[in-house]
């Protein structure tokens, strides 16, 4: 049940927002993953690319891409936190930005 609220949360987190959606932070130990859909054009599902942020070590990546299925980053992103804490990682959704920039 914990896992279908988290994966939920985290569909609504990367549908939300225009340009950039809620990061989704896994960590396990001291390592840290942050997992994010952008999407090129605000408000647009397509094209949107999955970022893999481990900047602990030096390294953000693209996953993957989509320029047509929109859809297609949220499903992927989802699977990575969802296979990430089958190995044992925690993962939890950032909270949404402020709209107003008021914090």
């Amino acid at each position: 049940m914990k896992q279908l609220i988290l994966c939920t949360a985290l569909i609504v987190a990367l549908t939300a927002g225009p340009a950039m959606a809620n990061p989704v932070t896994c960590s396990y130990g001291d390592l840290s993953r942050k997992i994010e859909v952008v999407y090129s054009n605000p408000g647009q599902p397509v094209p949107c690319e999955v970022i893999y942020d481990k900047s602990a070590e030096g390294t953000i990546e693209t996953l993957w891409r989509a320029n047509v299925e929109a859809g297609y980053c949220e499903a992927k992103a989802a699977g990575l936190v969802e296979k990430l804490q089958g190995m044992g990682w925690r993962c939890d959704a950032e909270p949404p930005a402020d709209p107003t920039g008021e914090g």
